[in-house]
């Protein structure tokens, strides 16, 4: 298969780092079987099926409570090897491809970070509870904070230097965490904070996950986002059906 980069190849990389699997004989993306299922439907398979020239079609696999599908050949894997992605578990090595990287190219940048944030990253909105803050801020939820995870520090330090290249600030953490199967591990994390660099994000990067839009559509609406909804509540409150102060 000829490699083409475009806008709708990298994001399909972003997602594929975020949420795709690699093995001898398919590649395979799942997502959440509860959350996912308008993303997938709506973004994640017309974006495969355009760049694979084939119909890719999602499905449930209740078994592990997730939503995909599989791309089987030998020409599909060849194709993601191509980019760098490894046969078997990527959870600690994924990198950025360094064709994405080396691009000089903001618009394969921002195309990328989306599909990335878009399958493992989220936003959400926190109270002002302490400082000199307004009554509004420090009880509603108003303030922004976009959060891109990852237990490989390769592939954060990668979203990081673009994010740079997009002059986007940001800060990088890392927190360690406790896994039942391995002990302690690390989460390496980019995080933007902030409604001048939220809007800066939503500028040039964007969100086509609406889980993650709907968080933002409702800020952008009422001022604020309640904590803790679920995807289908925050569309009834954009539909006018469900009252965002109910939370409170």
């Amino acid at each position: 298969m000829r490699i083409k980069l475009s806008p709708e190849l990298a994001e399909i990389l972003g997602m594929f780092a975020a949420d795709g699997c690699l093995q001898s004989r398919y590649a395979c993306m799942w997502g959440n079987i509860n959350q996912d299922k308008e993303y997938y439907d709506n973004v994640v398979c017309p974006l495969f099926s355009k760049v694979f020239k084939n119909k890719v079609i999602a499905h449930e696999k209740k078994s592990n409570s997730v939503y995909g599908f599989y791309l089987c050949g030998k020409d599909v894997v060849a194709f993601f090897e191509k980019f760098g992605f490894n046969i078997g578990k990527k959870t600690y090595n994924v990198e950025v491809p360094r064709l994405i990287l080396e691009s000089n190219n903001s618009i394969l940048y921002s195309s990328f970070i989306r599909g990335f944030t878009d399958c493992d990253g989220c936003i959400n909105f926190l109270r002002r509870a302490t400082g000199k803050y307004s009554h509004f801020k420090k009880n509603y939820h108003t303030y922004p904070r976009i959060f891109i995870k990852s237990t490989s520090n390769n592939v954060i330090q990668g979203i990081s230097n673009m994010l740079s290249e997009l002059d986007i600030q940001h800060s990088l953490e890392k927190q360690s965490v406790e896994n039942s199967k391995k002990g302690k591990g690390e989460v390496f994390s980019t995080v933007i904070r902030g409604t001048t660099r939220l809007d800066k994000w939503m500028n040039l990067i964007g969100f086509n996950n609406p889980v993650q839009q709907s968080k933002y559509d409702i800020w952008k609406k009422y001022s604020f986002c309640p904590a803790n909804t679920t995807f289908s509540q925050r569309k009834k409150i954009l539909n006018g059906k469900l009252n965002p102060l109910s939370f409170y």
